[in-house]
């Protein structure tokens, strides 16, 4: 499910921005900008009845634009994308994740957007050795 997330909006990025390149692994030497860098920061997972639980998986897209005098009004243009864009990524599989919790700061110069993705999600669990044949000595 989280390799799903991240290629989704992997896929958002390259529609949207089809000239910037998007890692999903930490950046190297020599990286050239602009460029994108997606991962999962956080994963929580709280039980809500029987064998459904809520998951939060926490995103950030880390924007590092061409350093030049508009670089400012660059991310800001970004940020307005990602905001609008990132309420809903969906899987190959057709699955839908709801966006929540969107925001974006800006750090010496470079944009962190986080998101987090709320889902439910179904656990099976087995069936434990009934104890029907059990014999006391």
């Amino acid at each position: 499910m989280y390799n799903e997330i991240l290629d989704g909006i992997v896929k958002k990025l390259q529609i949207h921005f089809p000239e910037i390149v998007t890692f999903v692994n930490p950046l190297g030497e020599g990286v050239s900008k602009p460029c994108f860098q997606v991962g999962i920061t956080n994963s929580e997972e709280q039980p809500v009845n029987g064998s459904r639980y809520f998951r939060s998986i926490g995103v950030s897209v880390k924007y590092y634009p061409k350093e030049s005098e508009n670089a400012s009004r660059e991310i800001n243009q970004v940020l307005d994308i990602l905001m609008n864009e990132f309420e809903y990524v969906i899987a190959e599989d057709g699955s839908s994740f709801k966006g929540s919790s969107r925001n974006g700061t800006i750090e010496g110069g470079i944009l962190d957007f986080q998101v987090d993705y709320q889902i439910y999600i179904l656990k099976s669990h087995t069936a434990e050795p009934s104890m029907e044949h059990m014999k006391l000595m």
